[in-house]
């Protein structure tokens, strides 16, 4: 006769294995699920430290604390797990990087040779900091969290010379990269007047760049024109081209521009604008007329819409639309087939992997243009102003990756080619490396 006791045990003995399989199963779930998750956040913590690492180090020649503004600012425009990336200024040292020994120290000097001047990031998502990635099957096991961190060293390599150029109030954003004799930003038929003797705005750059070219050495720019460009309902001959001013970039580089708020000379050459019938608006390149600053965006982005609608939506040429200051200095990235023939051209938009349609930025704050620094997308309008936040601090403006061009131009809602004046933009380049 069986002893039934000898089944019971064996019974428990089932329920034993049932649960070691039931926790190794959990195990192998939290290893799938949290593993990813966790490696994810890796990954964009990693992004987010090196995008601040590389914004700091173009600071570095402003001091420590100008550096830790940069970073902390760029690192909030990046995710880790869904929240922002945090910064604090403990979380940044500025330093010195050495190529030899491939070893950052916050002592020492730099030679430019073998030594650095460099900015090291520490980004945390620990238990410590008070934020660590959580676990959903971990939990079960006793592993609720999980600690990520990720450390980054930018280097200040190299800084160009600085460029400077004339951005004429012709210059239309919208018609970045557009070979010569495409137009843009027509104004409804029925504003046609004798104070707006053109119909269309022109795209013409090799002409823009040599009449840039010419200002450099007589201080005067001439504005290069289009007499074959004359419509019926046209008032006179002569428009003006609208293409905005080209400079070639470095991906991944940091730059600075400066617009000059003062100075000696006629202010419509070289710090202001003037509108259409002669009249001195001196418009600042912030968009700043004599304490008034009115809120324009690209008319043709919305065709249907009433003409001086303020909205972000909506493309033009595939470049995304803006809410910005009127006259202000805006600019645009563009990577190479954007920048040689258009945003829109079949060249860019058949790229194996070709920049996504940007959304449009909303310039209408001052706390808006009052970033400290930026980083816009490839064919996405962004505001400059004349390169300083109102308190008078230098922004930063990291170029994207593949960008080739970067194009300034000025803001109106439509016709820019009765526009009169301009600005001169002064860029440097900083050629920050990523080191570490």
């Amino acid at each position: 006769m069986k002893n039934p006791c000898n089944r019971s045990r064996r019974r428990g003995i089932a329920i034993i294995y049932v649960i070691i399989a039931l926790v190794a199963m959990l195990g192998f779930c939290s290893l799938a699920v949290d593993l990813g998750r966790v490696q994810t956040a890796k990954t964009e913590l990693r992004r987010a430290a090196d995008a601040a690492a590389r914004a700091g180090a173009a600071y570095i020649p402003q001091g420590t604390s100008a550096v830790q503004s940069a970073a902390i600012a760029i690192a909030s425009q990046n995710k880790c797990d869904g929240a922002n990336v945090v910064l604090t200024n403990s979380n940044i040292q500025v330093g010195i990087w050495n190529k030899s020994t491939s070893t950052f120290s916050t002592s020492g000097s730099a030679d430019n040779v073998t030594t650095f001047n460099a900015v090291q990031i520490s980004a945390l998502r620990t238990k410590a900091n008070g934020n660590p990635i959580p676990l959903l099957f971990g939990s079960i096991l006793g592993a609720s969290t999980c600690n990520v961190t990720a450390t980054s060293v930018a280097a200040l390599v190299a800084v160009s010379a600085p460029i400077t150029d004339y951005v004429s109030a012709h210059g239309n954003p919208w018609l970045a990269g557009q070979p010569a004799g495409k137009v843009g930003s027509e104004p409804d038929n029925n504003y046609m007047n004798e104070e707006h003797p053109w119909k269309y705005d022109i795209a013409n750059p090799g002409k823009v760049a040599s009449a840039v070219t010419a200002e450099q050495s007589s201080g005067s720019y001439t504005t290069p024109t289009d007499s074959s460009k004359l419509e019926s309902s046209d008032y006179s001959t002569g428009e003006p081209y609208g293409s905005p001013v080209a400079f070639n970039v470095t991906p991944g580089a940091v730059i600075q521009i400066q617009v000059p708020t003062s100075g000696s000379g006629s202010t419509a050459a070289n710090h202001g604008l003037l509108d259409n019938t002669g009249n001195g608006i001196n418009t600042n390149a912030d968009g700043n007329d004599g304490g008034s600053v009115a809120i324009y965006s690209d008319d043709a982005a919305n065709p249907s819409d009433t003409q001086g609608t303020v909205t972000t939506s909506g493309t033009e040429h595939g470049i995304s639309n803006i809410a910005t200051p009127i006259n202000s200095l805006n600019g645009v990235f563009m990577d190479q087939n954007g920048a040689t023939y258009g945003a829109d051209s079949t060249q860019e938009t058949s790229e194996s992997n070709p920049p996504a349609t940007p959304s449009g930025l909303d310039f209408s704050t001052q706390a808006a243009r009052d970033y400290t620094a930026i980083q816009p997308e490839l064919n996405q309008s962004f505001f400059i102003g004349n390169g300083q936040t109102s308190s008078g601090v230098q922004q930063t403006i990291v170029v994207p990756n593949n960008a080739y061009t970067l194009f300034l131009g000025t803001m109106d809602g439509h016709e820019w080619s009765n526009n009169q004046g301009g600005f001169n933009a002064t860029i440097t380049e900083f050629n920050v490396e990523l080191v570490h």
